[in-house]
């Protein structure tokens, strides 16, 4: 089987979106006599026209692109949309929904395969004909994470980084601490890292996830979306996500007071599972030829 792979992430300068893309090749690795016959980036929305028309199905990265209406939203609901109409098998993976406009009520009906990273999303699927299976976002492919190295730090307190589309710009400014962002090294070294940390303060999702998996105390701001705390209420844990500049303060107190409930968190991800070769397996009527199981680098 031809897969057309849409919404790669994987050039963008982002541990947490290389970390997806790597997790998602090798579960797709994983599945006996497929292959990937095209692709189309984040960065734009071009398309090989010819790669699509061969495709025997579609797989749709939901990672970054499916909420608010964005343009990047309406050209992969086009994709969807099309493919389905040609009666080719549509996958949708990783994915976010929030807000939008006029999507018909069976839109996320009849996909292959639908997978969303948090209760809300699931919930928003649900009303518009999905069957959604609840995952963890791909960045936190265990088969991967194991393997980072931590960098050495001048502050046990990490700052990370945010988005200027985020609730509260730069939350975190004047706080003195290490910075450590989404483009400062691979994912499993910025995990390894923050487990030598006392306390991470972030405004990004996979800020979020790679806290979690090392275990680290942290604190969050709102993204450019419901998905951290999404991800939060999903946990069930009291993990504080600040939505201004007053409730900082007292948010690190608590963290700091409270480590036991970051090692909870570690467990809680640690008793959920990321797509897999035998999910995508099962969507596309094959069968699992192989897991990858990566060495260290």
């Amino acid at each position: 089987m031809q897969i057309f792979f849409a919404n790669d992430t994987s050039r963008l300068a982002h541990a947490g979106c290389k970390a997806v893309m790597r997790s998602l090749n090798a579960a797709l690795a994983g599945v006996e006599g497929v292959s990937v016959i095209g692709r189309h980036y984040v960065e734009s929305l071009e398309i090989d026209e010819q790669a699509l028309t061969r495709a025997d199905a579609l797989l749709v990265n939901g990672e970054g692109s499916l909420h608010h209406s964005a343009a990047r939203a309406m050209f992969l609901f086009a994709l969807i949309e099309e493919f389905k109409r040609l009666g080719k098998p549509v996958l949708l993976v990783n994915a976010l929904f929030q807000q939008y406009g006029d999507l018909t009520p069976d839109f996320l009906a009849d996909l292959a395969l639908l997978t969303v990273r948090e209760p809300r999303s699931a919930a928003f699927a649900r009303c518009y004909g999905g069957r959604p299976k609840l995952l963890l976002d791909s960045a936190a492919d265990p088969r991967f994470c194991q393997y980072g190295i931590a960098r050495p730090l001048s502050h046990d307190i990490v700052i990370g980084g945010g988005l200027r589309s985020g609730l509260l710009v730069d939350p975190f400014a004047g706080i003195q601490g290490t910075r450590l962002a989404m483009g400062d090294g691979a994912f499993e070294d910025i995990i390894a890292t923050l487990a030598t940390a006392k306390l991470y303060l972030t405004a990004q999702h996979h800020g979020v996830y790679a806290a979690a998996l090392a275990g680290c105390p942290f604190i969050a701001s709102p993204s450019n979306s419901h998905k951290i705390e999404a991800f939060i209420d999903w946990t069930g844990l009291p993990i504080p996500v600040v939505m201004r500049p007053s409730e900082i303060e007292p948010a690190m107190a608590f963290a700091l007071r409270n480590p036991s409930i970051y090692a909870e968190l570690q467990d809680f991800l640690r008793s959920q599972s990321v797509l897999t070769s035998e999910l995508l397996a099962k969507a596309l009527g094959g069968k699992v030829s192989k897991i990858c199981d990566p060495a260290p680098v």
